[in-house]
C-alpha cells in the first residue's frame, strides 16, 4: 500500500503537474480538469497556487471530503441503477471494496472490476460512451487503488483550497449522476470561483448534459470556458 501511494497515490499525481510545469517552462499554469481529474487539479492548486493561473474544474469528483455524510459516488449509483441490476451491483461492490484480498489479485483482474464499475457508472446515468471513445482493455488496474489508499477513510481538504487566489469556473451538468452539490462545494471553497451550470438541450436531438459534457454540450462548454479564460488574461 505505501509503495502505491508512493508511485501512483494523490502526492505522485500532483507531483507529476509539477514536472510537466518544469518541463515546459513556465510559472504559471492554466489547468482544465474533469471527473478524478479536476479533483487532482485542486490539489495541484493547494499544494502550489504560485503556480496556477486558472482552474477549470468539470464535472468534479465528489471526494473532496470523505466520507460523504449524504452519501456518495458508490451510493449514488446504485439509487439511480435500474432495480433489476442492483443485487448484481451489490455483489460486485462487495468484491470490489474487498481490500483484504486486493493484492491477491493481477492487474488485468484490478483493470476489468474498474471497467465494470464505469459500465455500472454509465448504465445508472443513462449516458453512453462518446463516439470514438475505446471501451476495451486499455485502462489501468493499480492506479485506481492506489489513488483508494492514498485518499483513506477520512479527509477534508476544504480549508486547503482556501490558499488559492486564483480564479476558479466550476461546470456541473445538471444531468450529471453526480449530484450539484458536489460541485457547489468546490464552488464554495475556492475565495474566488464561480459554478455554471450546463442545462441539457431543449429538444432531444440537443442532447443531455451529463457528467461528460465535452460530448454531451461540447459547444456550451467551450463558450463558457471560453468566455472565462479571456477574462484572465
Amino acid at each position: 500500500m505505501k509503495e502505491l501511494d508512493r508511485t501512483l497515490g494523490i502526492g505522485a499525481q500532483v507531483a507529476d503537474i509539477d514536472r510537466i510545469r518544469r518541463i515546459l517552462g513556465q510559472e504559471e499554469l492554466i489547468i482544465v480538469g474533469h471527473s478524478f481529474g479536476a479533483f487532482l487539479a485542486s490539489m495541484y492548486a493547494a499544494e502550489f497556487p504560485e503556480h496556477v493561473k486558472a482552474l477549470v474544474l468539470v464535472a468534479p469528483s465528489g471526494v473532496l471530503v470523505l466520507p460523504d455524510k449524504d452519501g456518495g459516488f458508490f451510493e449514488d449509483i446504485r439509487e439511480h441503477l435500474p432495480e433489476e441490476q442492483r443485487a448484481d451491483y451489490d455483489h460486485f461492490l462487495t468484491g470490489y471494496l474487498d481490500f483484504g484480498q486486493i493484492f491477491s489479485k493481477s492487474e488485468e483482474e484490478l483493470a476489468k472490476s474498474n471497467r465494470q464499475l464505469g459500465e455500472f457508472f454509465l448504465a445508472a446515468s443513462g449516458e453512453k460512451l462518446a463516439s470514438g471513445a475505446n471501451g476495451s482493455a486499455d485502462n489501468g488496474g493499480w492506479m485506481v487503488q492506489a489513488m483508494y489508499f492514498s485518499m483513506g477513510k477520512r479527509h477534508d481538504y476544504r480549508a486547503a483550497l482556501r490558499a488559492v487566489q486564483a480564479p476558479v469556473l466550476v461546470v456541473h451538468g445538471e444531468n450529471d449522476l453526480v449530484p450539484e452539490r458536489v460541485s457547489r462545494m468546490y464552488a464554495h471553497s475556492f475565495p474566488n470561483a464561480r459554478l455554471h451550470v450546463v442545462s441539457s438541450g431543449k429538444t432531444r436531438a440537443a442532447g443531455r448534459a451529463g457528467h461528460f459534457l465535452l460530448s454531451d454540450q461540447p459547444e456550451e462548454l467551450a463558450a463558457v470556458v471560453g468566455q472565462f479564460l479571456a477574462e484572465c488574461r
